[in-house]
């Protein structure tokens, strides 16, 4: 059976970008619905992209899907989607629309046609989170240069909620625009081992690039608490992006999905927690 590798975008999580990289092995007479999106506690047009795969020597590798109908139910509540024919594929809800804690979200994609199956299904729940959870979480950050590692430190200090099994994204804005683009640059963290702990300074991100940095630059760290599937989804998805060794090892197996009927991809409910902090002379006293 003849394999393919097929590029796809992942959803930027407080955008509607697609600039993850994913590499999924599917069987050339496969053709697959991809989803995409998420629900968050920001309020905005959330995003749900929909694609359909083609064979490996098509151009291009993935097809946008229109003209279908897409919404959301949060228990009897509906949001519709609307397609921004402008860029086919793209469905947003309006932008009064924001996620709940502990919500369940059923995603419905209709009046489709992919292998002959019209309707597709997904299912997420919001974590959940303790009342005040934006201060709570993450109270401040600064932005620190190390010099063995030639580049930036973001340090933060946070207050862990206790007995709760949570579930964190990290990423990185600078100066309100995407840093943590790529899967790579996605920090994924367990709290197993720190459970309820008060964090001082402690080490979030690292940012490699010295010179993107500069006075006045603004610096903002998101904690995104995020479900335990979905955090077994980001890691899954990491594996299979990366070069696998040794050099002729099988490849990886499909980052898991939540969506029903033989789809690909995943439909996500988190909460997005940031805070900032503006780059300042003293900052870079000392840095060579």
């Amino acid at each position: 059976m003849k394999k393919f590798s097929l590029t796809i975008g992942i959803l930027a999580i407080i955008t509607a970008a697609c600039t993850e990289i994913i590499d999924i092995d599917l069987d050339t007479s496969d053709s697959k619905l991809i989803v995409y999106g998420s629900i968050t506690t920001d309020t905005m047009n959330h995003c749900i992209r929909l694609t359909q795969s083609v064979p490996v020597y098509s151009t291009p590798q993935a097809l946008p899907v229109s003209n279908a109908t897409v919404y959301i139910m949060e228990d009897n509540t509906r949001y519709n989607l609307t397609e921004d024919f402008n860029n086919p594929g793209y469905y947003y809800t309006a932008d009064n629309v924001y996620g709940k804690s502990s919500a369940t979200y059923r995603l419905y994609i209709e009046d489709v046609n992919i292998n002959g199956v019209t309707s597709f299904q997904a299912e997420t729940q919001m974590p959940t989170l303790i009342e005040g959870y934006q201060t709570d979480y993450l109270d401040s950050i600064n932005v620190t240069y190390n010099k063995d590692w030639d580049g930036w430190v973001i340090n933060g200090w946070a207050k862990e909620p206790q007995n709760m099994r949570n579930y964190y994204m990290f990423r990185v804005k600078i100066n309100d625009v995407l840093y943590s683009d790529s899967l790579d640059n996605l920090i994924l963290v367990d709290d197993k081992f720190f459970n309820g702990t008060t964090t001082s300074g402690v080490t979030y991100y690292f940012i490699r690039e010295r010179d993107t940095l500069k006075v006045g630059s603004k610096v903002t760290l998101e904690l995104c608490a995020i479900t335990s599937e979905h955090y077994q989804y980001l890691i899954e998805a990491q594996a299979a992006s990366r070069p696998q060794f040794p050099l002729f090892s099988p490849p990886p197996a499909n980052p898991r999905t939540n969506v029903n009927n033989g789809a690909l991809g995943f439909f996500s409910a988190y909460a997005i927690i940031r805070t900032s902090y503006v780059m300042s002379e003293k900052d870079f006293i000392g840095i060579p």
